[in-house]
């Protein structure tokens, strides 16, 4: 009796132990430490569309996505064939530059737009080939030189950034070339041919604080092509912030150069009608299809 007691004692606890033991062996239990999450994989979704978020160099980054609705509205008309549609809801979302008449249809996928960074002041843009959509608080805007087939964004130097509510109008316009001089270490007295593309801020109180030329020849906007793009901030000639605190290094000549100084003071005067387009950007939340 007592020697069937011992082996039923074995059998119950022993054996259990002992296939414990091989069994974690075998197949180990799981740790305690908590699993890593796994990064969400993008899946379709009804009504949305998939942007994947894009780097300083161009590169696309396959492990950072965002969802944009596919409703859209027209938020601005620069004549019967050409106008801004912001695809997205709440005003917050991507733009696309349309010219129905040269069948251009650019989605300007580099930089999203929230309804606090649509401009409030009034924007003409009569350029054809010169096309900028400035941002509220004038950090940066995008821009085209080819009639809006392709855009970069231009970042606006931090000296001539201003609150929006001091801008009166931003104009966009197709000028004439200007000859410059270059000056950088190895280059000095280097003439330069700078493109008549130019965007102006002109404030409530008259001062021209800011314009970007551009010329054109090596950026890689893909599809093959190339293009150089200079980027020149004009200044406020009038404005100490500007005058004094920013000679724009390379290009600090182009302050002085007569030619330039009269195209920034005629800014002030320009009158942009009669023009075809709206005077400002405008968008309604909800106004979306």
């Amino acid at each position: 009796m007592k020697q069937t007691f011992v082996k039923l004692c074995i059998m119950l606890f022993a054996v259990p132990v002992v296939l414990i033991g091989i069994l974690s062996i075998i197949a180990p239990f799981p740790s305690s430490e908590p699993m890593p999450l796994r990064p969400p994989k993008p899946e379709p979704r009804d009504g949305y569309q998939l942007f994947y978020s894009i780097a300083r160099n161009d590169e696309v980054l396959d492990n950072s996505f965002y969802y944009v609705s596919t409703k859209r509205q027209v938020i601005y008309r620069y004549d019967a064939d050409r106008y801004l549609e912001l695809q997205g809801e709440n005003c917050s979302g991507h733009i696309w530059f349309h010219d129905d008449k040269n069948n251009i249809h650019t989605l300007i996928q580099k930089r999203f737009y929230t309804a606090y960074d649509l401009p409030k002041y009034h924007y003409y843009n009569p350029g054809k080939q010169y096309i900028a959509i400035p941002t509220q608080n004038l950090t940066d805007f995008a821009v085209s030189v080819d009639g809006g087939r392709h855009f970069i964004i231009a970042v606006v130097s931090p000296m001539a950034a201003v609150p929006g509510d001091e801008v009166d109008f931003f104009i966009g316009v197709d000028d004439s070339p200007i000859q410059g001089i270059y000056d950088k270490p190895g280059n000095y007295n280097t003439p330069i041919t700078i493109s008549g593309n130019t965007g102006y801020f002109v404030l409530k109180n008259g001062e021209v604080i800011f314009g970007a030329s551009y010329d054109y020849q090596y950026i890689n906007y893909g599809q093959g092509l190339r293009y150089n793009q200079f980027y020149y901030p004009s200044a406020a000639f009038s404005d100490e912030r500007i005058r004094d605190g920013s000679n724009f290094g390379a290009y600090k000549r182009l302050l002085y150069n007569q030619e330039y100084k009269n195209r920034v003071e005629s800014m002030k005067h320009i009158q942009p009608k009669p023009y075809q387009g709206w005077d400002k950007i405008r968008c309604e939340v909800g106004a979306e299809k």
